[in-house]
């Protein structure tokens, strides 16, 4: 048995059963033995999962144009990114190759904030960075960053998804919560009891959705947490939350009676948790209401609500499969490779629709309404 399982074993026995929540912070955060923590999950080909920054760099290209605009609008000195989860600084790469390039007396003004908890992740995303290493720094939590009065974009990626969550269940019409304890043989499995917090019972009153007998889902209360990290920090600017996941109406519909949550090993997704504890994955989808809901409770209101499909259109993802074109005629078997890495990107049948975009502003809505652009091609049609 491996140190990890043993340990929540162990919890479990001396304190009795736990939430989903807790079992899933020390399965992906643990210091010593947990997924994350460890930094040595290769992302991508060779790894769990693909996240759009690996994909191609236009991700992080059109990511730049939002910042380029977004620091124009706010016309400040002094301007900050700040990333959350940033992992290996994939991402925070193209993002500043892209300024540098496209608005240089803007790069000369930018600093970049790193917020990641994997020390092996910093380290190697020092290595990747060392281009830009003048205008990094790097953090392990939000709540290290001291200065409280920054003007900027605060950017996270695949983030909220891995939050820990709790898992609920309608059980005779009332709600109950799952909860992890240990069966007969000393594995572990589910239980239901009374929810844990009060906390959990707030939210679920503000779905104001008809749920059915047995369904189950997931409530992320870290996220309101998040935010209000966020609020202390950022004093005027925008926050750019792309991930997978749904508005409440659909989210919470009763065709998903299991939940959302899965699990990933080696691209393969399972929904058994209990088994490579601290060796994979654990996610669930996004409750975007609730990040729309509480960042109006903090004066952090809404902007836009897309797919991440509409949202590479909008910021010029096709002007830059367009000037590829211009410049790589000759080379038209790396070309192809790089057009279809886009198409990957934003096209709905692949990670367009999959991944949805949220845009919100702090203290800028007197001057908001003409600031996201109307591309004339619409490539989702969703009522977003």
């Amino acid at each position: 048995m491996d140190n990890l399982t043993e340990i929540i074993k162990s919890r479990i026995r001396d304190y009795g059963p736990i939430t989903f929540a807790e079992f899933m912070e020390r399965a992906l955060y643990d210091p010593a033995h947990g997924y994350y923590s460890l930094g040595n999950r290769p992302i991508g080909r060779e790894g769990d999962f693909y996240t759009s920054p690996h994909v191609h760099k236009a991700f992080g290209s059109v990511i730049g144009n939002f910042i380029i605009k977004s620091f124009n609008f706010m016309n400040e000195e002094g301007l900050s990114i700040i990333e959350l989860g940033a992992g290996r600084g994939i991402l925070a790469l193209d993002i500043l190759d892209h300024i540098k390039t496209n608005n240089p007396k803007q790069y000369a003004r930018t600093n970049y904030y790193l917020v990641e908890q994997s020390n092996d992740s910093r380290n190697e995303s020092k290595k990747i960075l060392e281009d830009h290493i003048e205008k990094v720094c790097w953090f392990s939590s939000l709540s290290e960053i001291d200065n409280k009065n920054i003007s900027g974009v605060i950017i996270s990626n695949e983030l909220f998804d891995a939050l820990p969550f709790h898992r609920l269940k309608i059980t005779k019409g009332n709600l109950s919560e799952l909860y992890i304890t240990l069966d007969d043989r000393g594995d572990l499995s589910d239980i239901t009891d009374k929810p844990s917090c009060k906390e959990l019972i707030d939210y679920f009153n503000k779905i104001e959705m008809d749920f059915a007998e047995d369904q189950e889902f997931e409530i992320n209360l870290k996220a309101r947490t998040l935010l209000n990290e966020i609020d202390r920090v950022i004093r005027t600017g925008f926050i750019l939350t792309i991930d997978y996941g749904y508005l409440a109406d659909e989210l919470f519909n009763s065709e998903r009676m299991k939940g959302t949550f899965k699990c990933i090993h080696n691209h393969t997704i399972n929904e058994t948790p209990y088994i490579n504890i601290g060796q994979q994955d654990i996610t669930a989808h996004v409750d975007f209401s609730n990040l729309i809901r509480t960042g109006e409770s903090l004066n952090i209101k809404k902007v836009k609500y897309t797919t991440q499909g509409q949202f590479l259109i909008d910021w010029g993802v096709l002007d830059l499969i367009g000037n590829d074109l211009e410049q790589n005629d000759k080379l038209k078997n790396s070309l192809a490779k790089d057009i279809q890495a886009i198409k990957n990107l934003f096209l709905p049948e692949l990670m367009g629709d999959k991944f949805k975009v949220l845009v919100q502003e702090k203290n800028l809505s007197e001057k908001i309404n003409n600031f996201y652009p109307q591309s004339p091609f619409k490539i989702s049609f969703k009522v977003l």
